[in-house]
């Protein structure tokens, strides 16, 4: 009796902190006060639910827990503008009509307007393991999205890819290309999600659990640093790493999400939803761009 009960007080802490999401503070925030217009770029169809889904609610949502709609989507609010470019249909099995299909239908419950979002079917743009994709090219097609919809912040892979996927890990080179001759200060910033070593990739629920006791590790370090040195503490602040931290809700439509890409339900990918850090923390570094500031 004595263990069961124990054992439902240990469930319902980890519960509790479970629940409710959380942030950095102020992620990606620019020295402007105009409301952020943030742009997503992915390679393929179901990216955005597998490994940034804690980013995109937290965005639409102003970082907080909002309650679901009827129909399980997400809302946006007033401060951040989403978008989402998705540069293949994922033709590679040759079900680039079909996996674009699902795009629209998880985005949908990701709470990206239909006006907001493309996933491109481009024949120097296919999915593939074997065909790099040219940097200047990728350049210009990201150039012409975020000009067109006054891009202030682009999100998007870094040099590993996550998931070491060729067509993921080259994404970062052409958006640096593009900043690099954007003909408009200040060009947009750019933000990349950090890959993580396999060996902290798979480990479900312990991700959120240990990001957020490092948040409030570290909110505590900077309350004692306020009582010290507030010229200290605000440089501490500033080289926080910007983050977010799916809740319960937020990884619960993720999954939702997910089952809109039913081509792509093999048992691997439902291993991935269930223990991939990524359907929980997301991790970003700032692209510093020679001339952005």
């Amino acid at each position: 009796m004595f263990f069961s009960a124990f054992h439902v007080f240990i469930l319902s802490i980890v519960i509790a902190i479970l629940y409710r999401p959380t942030h950095s503070g102020d992620p990606f925030k620019r020295e402007s006060t105009r409301p952020q217009r943030v742009l997503l770029v992915t390679a393929h169809p179901d990216d955005e639910c597998l490994f940034f889904a804690p980013t995109i609610f937290g965005l639409a949502n102003g970082s907080q827990l909002n309650d679901a709609s009827q129909d399980g989507s997400i809302g946006q609010n007033n401060e951040n503008e989403l978008f989402s470019l998705c540069l293949s249909v994922g033709d590679a099995d040759g079900l680039g009509h079909i996996r674009k299909e699902e795009y629209e239908k998880s985005l949908d419950v990701m709470g990206i307007k239909d006006t907001n979002r493309i996933a491109l079917d481009d024949p120097y743009l296919q999915d593939s393991m074997e065909v790099s994709w040219d940097i200047d090219y990728i350049a210009d097609v990201v150039a012409d999205f975020v000009i067109h919809h006054n891009i202030t912040t682009i999100l998007s892979f870094d040099q590993g890819g996550v998931s070491d996927h060729p067509n993921h890990k080259i994404i970062p080179f052409g958006i640096q290309r593009m900043i690099s001759a954007y003909p408009v200060y200040p060009p947009p910033k750019f933000y990349v999600l950090i890959t993580v070593p396999i060996s902290i990739k798979y480990v479900g629920i312990l991700a959120p659990l240990v990001a957020k006791f490092d948040l409030y590790a570290m909110n505590m370090l900077h309350s004692a640093a306020d009582r010290l040195s507030a010229v200290g503490a605000k440089r501490n602040r500033e080289e926080t790493m910007p983050f977010f931290v799916a809740g319960i809700n937020d990884y619960l439509v993720a999954l939702q999400a997910m089952r809109q890409h039913w081509s792509q339900l093999v048992w691997f990918r439902w291993l991935n939803v269930m223990f991939s850090r990524y359907m929980w923390v997301n991790e970003w570094a700032e692209v510093e761009m020679q001339g952005s500031r």
